[in-house]
C-alpha cells in the first residue's frame, strides 16, 4: 500500500475511531429492532395486545430514528474528512516543484477538490451507513427466516447473493460512467482555464473558433456520457424498485409449494412486513451503495496517485561556503532530467555589489539554471551556498485587485505604506501619467493582469520584489518587454541597488544592456563558456556571430 493510499484511509475510516464505531454500533441496533418489529408484530396479531402494539410503535419508530441519526453522523464525519483531505492535498500540491507537477494539467488538480474529495468522502457519507443499514439487515433476515419460520438458509442466502451480484454488476457498470464524467470534466476543465488564459492571444492569432470547438467537442461527450449514466440509472431504479415484489413472490411461492407447517395471519403479516417494509429501504439502497463503492474507489486511486508524488531533491554535498565575501557559491553543479544531462559541471560565484547578465542562446539551459539556483530543481553540486534571495520569474503573477493590493501583495491592504510603495513603483519605471492608470493605487487591475500591458505587467511585479531586496535578487528576462529609453532608466535603477550592497542576475536577450554589466555570463549547451568582464566578452571575435543575432 502506498503513502497515499495509507493516508487517505487513516482520515476516513481512522480518524475519530470512536465515531466510526458509533455507526456500526447504530446500523446494528438499527437492524436488531427492525426485526423485533415483526416479532411483536405477530404477538399483537394473535393475542390483541395492547401493550405488544405500543411496543412495536415504538420500536418501528426508534428503528427510524437510528437509521437518521446513523445517516447523519455519517455526512457530518463525510464534512470532516471532506476538509482534511484537502488540506492535505493543499499541503502536498505546495510542496511540489514544477518539474514534478509538469505533467498535470491544472484542470486535473482542480478537478481533485472539487469532483474527488466529495466523491471520495461518499465512502462517510453514504457507503459507511447506508453499507452497514443495508448489509446487517440482508445478513440478519435469514437467521430470522431459519430461526422463527424454518426457512433454509441456503434459500434466503441463494436470493440474497443473487440480489448482491445483480445489483454489483448494474453498479459497476454506473461507477464506468462515473468515472468517465471525472476524467471529462477534469478534461474540459483544463481546456475552459486555458482558453480564460489565453483570449486575447487567441483572439489576435484568431485561434478562437478552434479553440472554442475543441471545448464543444469535449462537452458533447460529456453530454452523451451524461446520457448513458442516466439512463443506466433509471434501469437500476426500476429494477431495484421491482425486487421487492419479486421477493415476494419467491417467498409465497415457497411457503406455498415447499413450506410443510402452517402458516397463521400473524405469521403473513409479519412476513410482509419482513419482505415489504423492513427489507424494501436496504434493496433500494443496495445498487446505489455499490455504485458509491466503486466511483469512491476510482477518487481514491486518483488522490493517492496524486499524494505519491514525490519531488527529486537536489543532491548537494557541502553548503558551507569557502570565499567569505560570497552570496553565493556553486561548485559542479550539474542537472539530468529523464536520462539527459542539460546542465554540465556549473561553477558560479556571485560577490556583493554585482550586476550580471546571463545571455546564450535560446535553449542554452539559462532559465534551468536559474531555476536551479531558487532550488526548482533537482540538481547535483559539489557545493551550493546561496543567501537570501529574490525571485522575479517570466510568468508575472498579478491578482485581480487594486494596484496597492498587488504592491503589498494583500487583499484590502492599508494606505499607510502607499509612499514606500510609490518610490518602487518609480525605480520600476512604473508611470501613472505615461502608463495611463488613472485612479492610481486605487486602479483596479483585472484578473491576471487583464487591464495592464505586458510591460505593465512586468514593471509593477519589478516593483514589488524591489519593495524588500534580498541579498541576491534573480531576475529572469525583466528586460524583454520595455523600449530602450526605459531600459536604460531600468539599468540605472539596477546599478544604484548594487551599490547599496545587493547583487542582481539578470537573463537577457537585449545587447544594448551588456555594457552596463559588471559580468557577463554566456551559457551554450548546458555550460557556461564564459564568465567574465563585459568589455572582454564584447570584444572577443569568438562571440560576434551572437552578439549579431541579438542585434
Amino acid at each position: 500500500m502506498t503513502f497515499g493510499e495509507k493516508k487517505i484511509l487513516k482520515i476516513v475510516f481512522f480518524d475519530r475511531l470512536h465515531i466510526r464505531f458509533l455507526i456500526l454500533f447504530l446500523s446494528l441496533a438499527a437492524s436488531i429492532i427492525g426485526l423485533a418489529v415483526p416479532y411483536y408484530q405477530k404477538i399483537f396479531s394473535t393475542d390483541l395486545d395492547n401493550r405488544s402494539l405500543i411496543i412495536c410503535i415504538g420500536l418501528a419508530l426508534f428503528y427510524l430514528i437510528l437509521n437518521q441519526m446513523t445517516l447523519f453522523i455519517g455526512q457530518s464525519e463525510s464534512i470532516q474528512a471532506q476538509k482534511k483531505i484537502s488540506e492535505t492535498l493543499y499541503k502536498h500540491n505546495l510542496r511540489l516543484k514544477p518539474l514534478t507537477l509538469q505533467k498535470k494539467t491544472v484542470g486535473e488538480v482542480v478537478s481533485l477538490y472539487s469532483t474527488d474529495v466529495p466523491s471520495l468522502t461518499v465512502w462517510l457519507e453514504q457507503s459507511l451507513p447506508y453499507g452497514l443499514t443495508t448489509l446487517f439487515p440482508l445478513i440478519l433476515t435469514p437467521a430470522f427466516l431459519y430461526h422463527f419460520y424454518h426457512l433454509p438458509i441456503s434459500f434466503s442466502l441463494g436470493l440474497v447473493l443473487s440480489l448482491l451480484l445483480l445489483n454489483g454488476l448494474m453498479a459497476f457498470r454506473q461507477s464506468i460512467f462515473f468515472f468517465r464524467f471525472k476524467m471529462l470534466a477534469a478534461d474540459r476543465m483544463g481546456l475552459v482555464n486555458e482558453w480564460i488564459q489565453n483570449i486575447r492571444g487567441l483572439k489576435v492569432l484568431n485561434w478562437v473558433e478552434g479553440f472554442e470547438n475543441k471545448i464543444i467537442k469535449k462537452r458533447r461527450e460529456e453530454t452523451v456520457n451524461r446520457i448513458h449514466m442516466l439512463t443506466n440509472g433509471q434501469v437500476m431504479n426500476s429494477i431495484s424498485s421491482s425486487v421487492v415484489f419479486w421477493l415476494n413472490l419467491a417467498m409465497l411461492g415457497y411457503f406455498i409449494w415447499s413450506y410443510e407447517g402452517n402458516l397463521s395471519k400473524a405469521d403473513i403479516i409479519a412476513l410482509l412486513w419482513v419482505t415489504t417494509v423492513f427489507l424494501s429501504r436496504p434493496l433500494r439502497q443496495l445498487p446505489w451503495f455499490f455504485t458509491f463503492l466503486f466511483d469512491a474507489w476510482t477518487s481514491f486511486k486518483r488522490i493517492a496517485q496524486f499524494l505519491n508524488l514525490t519531488n527529486v531533491h537536489e543532491q548537494v554535498a557541502a553548503h558551507e561556503k569557502t570565499i567569505p565575501e560570497a552570496i553565493l557559491e556553486v561548485k559542479n553543479l550539474s542537472l539530468s532530467i529523464d536520462g539527459n544531462e542539460l546542465l554540465h559541471n556549473i561553477d558560479l560565484t556571485i560577490k556583493p555589489k554585482e550586476l550580471i547578465a546571463l545571455i546564450g542562446p535560446v535553449g542554452s539551459g539559462k532559465s534551468l539554471l536559474i531555476r536551479s539556483l531558487i532550488n526548482e530543481t533537482p540538481f547535483q553540486a559539489d557545493r551550493f551556498f546561496k543567501e537570501k534571495t529574490s525571485y522575479l520569474p517570466q510568468e508575472h503573477f498579478i491578482m485581480s485587485a487594486s494596484l496597492r493590493d498587488n504592491m503589498n501583495f494583500f487583499y484590502q491592504s492599508p494606505i499607510e505604506h502607499d509612499d514606500k510603495i510609490m518610490h518602487h513603483l518609480g525605480q520600476a519605471q512604473f508611470s501613472f501619467e505615461l502608463d495611463r492608470v488613472q485612479q492610481g493605487l486605487e486602479t483596479v487591475i483585472g484578473e491576471r493582469g487583464l487591464n495592464l500591458s505586458g510591460g505593465q505587467k512586468q514593471r509593477v511585479s519589478l516593483a514589488r520584489q524591489l519593495m524588500e531586496p534580498e541579498s541576491l535578487l534573480v531576475l529572469d528576462d525583466p528586460l524583454s518587454a520595455v523600449d530602450i529609453s526605459t531600459e536604460r532608466k531600468l539599468i540605472q535603477e539596477f546599478r544604484e541597488i548594487c551599490n547599496k550592497g545587493s547583487s542582481i542576475l539578470l537573463t537577457t536577450q537585449r545587447f544594448s544592456a551588456l555594457p552596463e554589466c559588471d559580468r557577463i555570463l554566456f551559457m551554450n549547451n548546458g555550460r557556461i563558456e564564459y564568465d567574465g568582464p563585459a568589455r572582454e566578452f564584447l570584444s572577443n571575435p569568438r562571440y560576434d556571430s551572437f552578439l549579431r543575432g541579438l542585434i
